[in-house]
C-alpha cells in the first residue's frame, strides 16, 4: 500500500507539472503592432489646468487617440512655481495611466543648483525599479546640457545597470551636438562595459542625425565590441528608425562580426517595434548563421528563424520557439522512450539527449557579452505577468527533465542527482566565460529541479512497471 501511494503521488506530481508547465506556456493577448495611428499622422492638442499642462494626440474628428510608437494618447505634465516639470504621466485614450515601454507610467523631477534627480513612477505614482535595474537617475547639467547620469536603487544606493556600468558621461561639440558616450564606474571613473568598451563615439550627418560610432577603452584606444565590431555604421527608414547596420573594424572598414556576417538589415512594425532582421556580408549577399539562418523574425515573444527568403524555416528551434507547448510534449515522448526502449537503446538515447543540451546551451551560439546574475528567483516578480520570463523558466526546467529520466533508467543510482547539478554550474560557467550566455543560479536551479522530476518520473514508471510484473508472474506460479 506504502508503494502504490508513492508511485500515485510520484504520477500526480509529473501529471501536475506537465500540466501547469501547459497552462503556464499559454501565450499572453496579442499585441497587433501594425494597427493604430503614428504620432506623425496625429495633431497635437495642449491644455492647460492651472500648473498641469496635457499634451494629446488627436485624429482628424478631433478625438483624443493613441500613438502606438510613442506608447500613450497623452502625457500631462505638472509643474512648479517657476515652470519646471516636476511630475509626468502617461495615459491611453480612455485616460487611463498606462506604462511607456511596458515599463514605467510615469517620471518625477526635483532639482538643485547643478542636477536633476529623476525618478521612475508605477500606476500609483510611487518610484519603481526599471527593467534596467535602476529606479532613479542623478543628472549633472549645465547650460542646459546634460553631462553625467549616475543610478541609484530604490533603498537609495548606486547600483549598476543591466549594461554592466553605474553611470554615463557625454561630450558635447560646440554647437551643442552630443559627441561622445562614456560608461563610469560607481566612483566616476570611465570602464570598460562588459559590451567590451568604454567610449564611444558618435558621426553624424549635416542634419546632426546619428550615422555611425566608434568605439574605444578607458585610454581612447579602438576596443573591439561584444559581437567583434570596433565600430558602425547606419542607414536609416523614413521614420528614423535604424535599417541597416554595417559593421566595421579598427581602421573604419566593414569586417565581419563573431556571428559571421559584415551587415544587417532590419524592418519595423508600424509602431517602432524591430519586426524582422536579415543577415549579409560585405557585398551584401545572403549570409547564413551557425543553425542555418539567415535572419530572424519577432513574432510576439519569440524569435522565429528565417531562411534566406525571409521564411520561417523547418527546424526544432522554430517549432520549440513559435508553439512553446511542444516544449512539454516532446520532454513528455523523450522520457517515455528512455523508460520503455532496452536499456542499452536508453543510454544511447540518454547521450544523444546531453548533446541536444549542449546543442541548445552552448553550441552554435553567437558570442556576446560575458553576463551575470546570482540573484535566486530573480524573474518571480514578473513570472504571471510575461510569457517570455515564464517560457524561460519553464523550458529551463524540461531541458533537463528527460536527463533526470535517462540517467535514473541508465544507472538507478541515487549520486545521479548530482549530475544534472554539476553539468548546470559547468554549462553556465562556460556561458560566462565565453560570452555566451548570461551565468544565472536561476537557470542552475530550473536545470537541477527538472532533473529530479525527471528522476522522480523514471522511478515511478520503473517502480510501477516491475509491479505489474511482478503481479502478472505471480499470478501465472499460483494458476
Amino acid at each position: 500500500m506504502n508503494t502504490n501511494l508513492k508511485q500515485g503521488c510520484g504520477i500526480l506530481l509529473i501529471a501536475s507539472v506537465a500540466f501547469l508547465s501547459i497552462l503556464a506556456l499559454l501565450p499572453d493577448a496579442d499585441v497587433d503592432h501594425d494597427a493604430g495611428y503614428t504620432a506623425s499622422e496625429l495633431s497635437i492638442r495642449e491644455t492647460v489646468d492651472e500648473n498641469v499642462t496635457s499634451t494629446s494626440y488627436v485624429n482628424s474628428d478631433g478625438g483624443i487617440t493613441d500613438a502606438i510608437d510613442m506608447g500613450y494618447a497623452t502625457v500631462c505634465r505638472m509643474r512648479d512655481d517657476n515652470g519646471r516639470v516636476v511630475e509626468e504621466r502617461y495615459l491611453d485614450a480612455s485616460g487611463r495611466t498606462v506604462a511607456r515601454y511596458g515599463d514605467y507610467y510615469g517620471l518625477s523631477y526635483e532639482y538643485d543648483k547643478t542636477g536633476t534627480v529623476i525618478t521612475y513612477l508605477d500606476a500609483e505614482g510611487n518610484p519603481i525599479e526599471r527593467s534596467d535595474g535602476y529606479s532613479t537617475i542623478i543628472r549633472t547639467q549645465s547650460g542646459g546640457r546634460a553631462y553625467d547620469d549616475f543610478y541609484y536603487d530604490l533603498s537609495g544606493q548606486q547600483i549598476q545597470c543591466s549594461g554592466g556600468y553605474y553611470g554615463i558621461h557625454r561630450e558635447y561639440s560646440s554647437d551643442g551636438q552630443n559627441t561622445s558616450l562614456t560608461f563610469l564606474d560607481k566612483d566616476g571613473h570611465a570602464v570598460c562595459a562588459p559590451s567590451g568598451y568604454a567610449i564611444k563615439t558618435y558621426q553624424r550627418d549635416g542634419n546632426g542625425t546619428v550615422v555611425g560610432e566608434q568605439h574605444f577603452d578607458t585610454e581612447g584606444n579602438s576596443a573591439r565590441s561584444s559581437l567583434g565590431q570596433y565600430g558602425e555604421l547606419y542607414q536609416r527608414n523614413e521614420q528614423g528608425y535604424i535599417s541597416q547596420i554595417t559593421y566595421l573594424d579598427a581602421d573604419g572598414n566593414p569586417a565581419p562580426t563573431n556571428a559571421g556576417y559584415t551587415i544587417l538589415k532590419r524592418t519595423y512594425y508600424r509602431d517602432g517595434t524591430a519586426d524582422m532582421d536579415m543577415y549579409f556580408d560585405a557585398n551584401v549577399n545572403p549570409k547564413a548563421l551557425s543553425k542555418g539562418q539567415y535572419g530572424i523574425k519577432r513574432s510576439g515573444k519569440v524569435n522565429l528563424l528565417l531562411d534566406r527568403n525571409g521564411n520561417a524555416m523547418l527546424c526544432v528551434d522554430n517549432l520549440l520557439n513559435g508553439l512553446p507547448c511542444m516544449v512539454v510534449v516532446f520532454g513528455c515522448v523523450v522520457c517515455l522512450l528512455m523508460i520503455v526502449l532496452p536499456k542499452s537503446l536508453s543510454v544511447v538515447l540518454t547521450i544523444v539527449y546531453v548533446a541536444f543540451i549542449l546543442y541548445e546551451t552552448l553550441m552554435f551560439r553567437e558570442a556576446g557579452e560575458a553576463k551575470t546574475n546570482f540573484v535566486l528567483f530573480s524573474y518571480a516578480g514578473k513570472f504571471l505577468k510575461e510569457q517570455s520570463v515564464r517560457v524561460g523558466v519553464i523550458n529551463n526546467i524540461w531541458l533537463f527533465i528527460p536527463l533526470g529520466t535517462g540517467l535514473y533508467r541508465s544507472f538507478q543510482k541515487k549520486w545521479v542527482l548530482l549530475i544534472p547539478f554539476v553539468m548546470s554550474v559547468a554549462i553556465e560557467t562556460t556561458q560566462y566565460i565565453t560570452g555566451l550566455g548570461i551565468a544565472e543560479c536561476d537557470d542552475v536551479f530550473g536545470n537541477t529541479m527538472g532533473s529530479w522530476i525527471g528522476v522522480l518520473a523514471a522511478y515511478t514508471m520503473m517502480t510501477w512497471c516491475k509491479g505489474k510484473i511482478s503481479y502478472h508472474l505471480q499470478r501465472r506460479s499460483t494458476r
